[in-house]
């Protein structure tokens, strides 16, 4: 039966994302209990606070013209567009390390965020980091090397967890950012090089006038996009700016080790499928002109394995985080709890939301973020201010995800029955 399924190249490649993927998210979760008992809730927060900084930046930073690279029929496109992020990456990171430079105490004071003190002054080379990776991983998801894909993300994994609890036992204030930090940069210097072996990337072929075409054929992607998606990271990131503000770094620790649990069947399942999906439904688009079929095959398989694991992590959570992480993670398997609704729908709408880019229906991504960042912000706010109450926080901030994700899987169902109307003969 598994030799059947695996004949088909869909079946296959996500198979192969998965076992990578299943192995990356393995290892971190299993360092966890011992992280825990180095790193304290109050240490996690601070690492929360300086990782959402960094992700909300990371958006930002390369105009998000690497979602475009699968698109270009041509090689030469998508090199030239990859190159373009990473200019513009490079632009971005070093006129955020200047204004740091220049005005980073009033910064910290502003967005009150001294817990991070020296750490702050990283925030450029994190960014500059993730967003080359991004652009990368794009390239390698084109040329369908999934094989790759997935014994970079374990290596990265292995790097990051084993520079945490080394670090950790020598200077626990450092081990998480700075072990992060190396583990991220070892992994891009290895994908890096696994790119540029191969024969389809020929960087000959980068030019200024190519680079330039290739920015004004997707203007879109940053004039849309980089505003959708920064509202959309900064719905879920600022959620931690905004609980360091009200609440403390115990808190928010707290409430960080909770998304890190909870999002690993998101990231096992979900991330491999979405990979595979994104360029099998970009090849259907063209070939038959909609992508219907894959479609609602990806979305019932995603409902389906989704089911037992959350409704047992809803019934154990309190428990287990407990039982695994020490008694003062208790808390955080209470506010798992409470995100249950949330992340399942996350799970099985998600990794479908590409359709958005590939069909270049921008527009309505951004109109949807914007409803997001408002109603999951307002939520926050009404949390703390009516009910003063962290747990209120995230259960209006559980529901608004949840309205989002549901009206978020009609429309890309909509996208995938209409098609773009493109067939190639």
């Amino acid at each position: 039966m598994i030799k059947k399924l695996l004949k088909s190249d869909f079946n296959r490649n996500v198979f192969t994302l998965f076992s990578g993927t299943s192995i990356a998210q393995l290892i971190p979760l299993a360092i966890t209990p011992i992280l825990t008992r180095i790193y304290g809730p109050e240490d996690f927060g601070v690492f929360a606070l300086y990782t959402s900084i960094v992700a909300i930046l990371s958006v930002l930073a390369t105009g998000r013209y690497e979602l475009a690279i699968l698109i270009p029929k041509k090689n030469v496109d998508a090199i030239n567009i990859a190159s373009l992020a990473i200019t513009l990456s490079l632009m971005f990171s070093s006129l955020l390390l200047v204004i740091l430079l220049i005005g980073g105490k009033q910064i910290i004071e502003f967005l009150n965020i001294e817990q991070l003190g020296i750490w702050v002054y990283l925030i450029p080379f994190s960014v500059l980091i993730l967003a080359i990776y991004q652009v990368i991983y794009y390239l390698l998801n084109r040329q369908k090397l999934y094989k790759q894909m997935s014994v970079n993300k374990v290596v990265q994994q292995v790097g990051i967890g084993s520079s945490n609890i080394g670090l950790g036992f020598l200077n626990k204030d450092v081990g998480l950012i700075i072990g992060t930090l190396i583990g991220q940069f070892i992994s891009l210097l290895l994908i890096l090089k696994k790119l540029l072996n191969t024969k389809e990337v020929n960087l000959n072929e980068i030019t200024i006038k190519g680079m330039r075409t290739q920015a004004k054929k997707y203007i879109d992607f940053p004039k849309y996009l980089t505003l959708a998606h920064t509202l959309n990271v900064t719905s879920s990131n600022l959620t931690i700016i905004l609980f360091n503000k009200f609440f403390n770094a115990t808190a928010i620790g707290h409430f960080s080790m909770t998304q890190r649990i909870m999002r690993f069947p998101l990231a096992i399942i979900g991330t491999a499928i979405s990979d595979v999906f994104r360029q099998k439904a970009a090849e259907d688009l063209m070939t038959k002109g909609n992508c219907k079929t894959l479609y609602l095959r990806t979305l019932f398989t995603l409902v389906l394995l989704g089911i037992v694991p959350f409704v047992i992590l809803f019934i154990i959570s309190p428990s287990l985080f407990s039982f695994v992480f020490g008694e003062e993670w208790r808390v955080a398997g209470e506010y798992a709890r409470l995100l249950i609704p949330m992340l399942y729908l996350q799970f099985a709408t998600s990794p479908l939301s590409s359709l958005y880019i590939i069909m270049e229906k921008q527009k309505y991504d951004l109109v949807i973020q914007i409803f997001l960042f408002v109603l999951s912000t307002t939520g926050v706010f009404i949390g703390y201010l009516i009910f003063h109450s962290i747990e209120m926080s995230i259960i209006l901030y559980s529901i608004a995800y949840s309205i989002i994700y549901l009206i978020n899987g009609i429309i890309t169902y909509k996208f995938a029955i209409v098609g773009n109307g493109k067939v190639l003969e």
